[in-house]
């Protein structure tokens, strides 16, 4: 859910272009999962180009407004671009069934 509450925050404010580095992904699974974000109903205008695409021009829907106000309690630790990685690294501990570790 931090990811992509994270994705949405940037993209609503604007203050930088939230990319895979960000959180640790490899590019195909940020690419992946901003696809799930489109599909699911929470952004549109992403701009795909070839093989490649670009999130300047997307906006968010009511849907994705809707679950950053459900979901502020997330403001009170979020933390600056620097710290996203360890920052959704603890919901991903959280939840993880190990299966990385074997």
């Amino acid at each position: 859910m931090r990811v992509g509450y994270s994705i949405l925050k940037e993209i609503k404010e604007k203050d930088f272009t939230p990319c895979a580095s960000d959180y640790g992904l490899t590019q195909i699974e940020f690419e992946n999962f901003i696809l799930f974000l489109e599909n699911k109903g929470y952004v549109e205008r992403v701009l795909r180009v070839s093989d490649r695409f670009s999130l300047h021009p997307t906006r968010l829907t009511e849907k994705a407004i809707k679950l950053l106000e459900d979901n502020k309690q997330y403001i009170d630790t979020y933390p600056e671009r620097t710290g996203l990685k360890a920052w959704v690294q603890i919901e991903k501990e959280l939840y993880s069934n190990g299966a990385e570790e074997e």
